[in-house]
């Protein structure tokens, strides 16, 4: 009983962690478009990531030991979170928004290896092939998505009219966005307790609540980071961002794939940039960023395998 209890709480938090770290990009191009205030877009993300939990969060929920790994006992899956909630700490200290789906994937692979727990290779392999494939993607999706949207600005002569659109747009995004992410992410994470804690719906909403309350109320650093820190982002681009990483993540959301958020977006960004010619891009931010996405399930790995080889 007491090592359900420890496992609630640690999956409360990592769900709160989330929502700062992670789920604050969802609303980083509205805000680093200067056209919606951050409390605005924070409420529509903390909304979206909500609902994304409870009506798509399932899709993703048999990742880990369904599809991934078999299963393991409360103890080793206490390890599996504490090792996550250390990484995302630090990251969210560092305001790197780090993939919580690298990280548990790569746990997860060393807890399997550590354990001797049956690994699905072929699945494993199909996820990070997924990872490859989500930021060109994301890219490709922007591109497409600005052609379209620069030949339907024309009919719009009033440059002011087309702003205000394109800002009430990118917000609407923003909660579309976080709702992928909670249908994603959140539901992968919920996944986990299944066979600890029951299926009850309680669990989902709870989780999501916390999710919801890490965006809204410890999410603005990484926010700024996103939105900001790597192109200058106009109305227009904050939008075909959005849109374009929005679609990607729940793309593959669709095959049960976990995905990294940060990077469907970041790829998202880039592609917005790329679309309207932009070619001042934050090469210092972006480094430390797509470090964290290989860092990520190389941490995971490492520190759950020989966290497991001592026990």
């Amino acid at each position: 009983m007491v090592a359900e209890v420890l496992l609630f709480v640690l999956g409360l938090l990592l769900c709160v962690i989330l929502g700062s770290n992670n789920a604050s990009v969802c609303f980083g191009t509205s805000t680093g478009s200067n056209d919606t205030n951050y409390s605005l877009a924070a409420g529509m993300a903390a909304l979206g990531v909500f609902l994304g939990m409870l009506l798509e969060g399932y899709k993703l929920s048999g990742v880990v030991f369904s599809s991934g790994l078999g299963e393991v006992s409360v103890e080793t899956m206490l390890i599996t979170l504490i090792v996550n909630l250390a990484m995302l700490l630090v990251a969210t200290y560092f305001r790197i928004p780090l993939s919580l789906s690298h990280s548990l994937i790569g746990s997860v692979v060393g807890v399997g290896v550590g354990t001797r727990v049956p690994v699905n290779w072929s699945y494993i392999l199909t996820v990070v092939l997924s990872w490859v494939l989500t930021p060109l993607v994301g890219i490709l999706s922007a591109v497409l998505i600005s052609m379209a949207l620069i030949r339907v600005s024309h009919n719009i002569k009033n440059p002011l009219t087309l702003d205000y659109l394109y800002g009430r747009l990118t917000l609407i995004l923003a909660f579309y966005t976080s709702y992928v992410l909670g249908a994603n992410t959140i539901g992968l994470v919920t996944g986990l307790f299944v066979d600890y804690l029951g299926k009850q719906l309680i669990y989902s909403f709870i989780f999501g609540l916390a999710a919801a309350f890490g965006i809204f109320f410890l999410g603005r650093g990484l926010a700024e980071v996103v939105g900001q820190g790597i192109v200058e982002l106009s109305p227009l681009t904050g939008l075909v961002a959005q849109f374009g990483g929005a679609f990607t993540v729940h793309l593959f959301t669709q095959f049960g794939l976990p995905v990294a958020i940060t990077q469907a977006l970041l790829g998202g960004v880039l592609g917005a940039g790329l679309a309207k010619r932009v070619v001042l891009v934050n090469t210092r931010t972006m480094t430390k960023i797509v470090a964290g996405w290989i860092l990520a399930p190389l941490l995971g790995f490492v520190v759950s395998y020989i966290i497991l080889c001592f026990l």
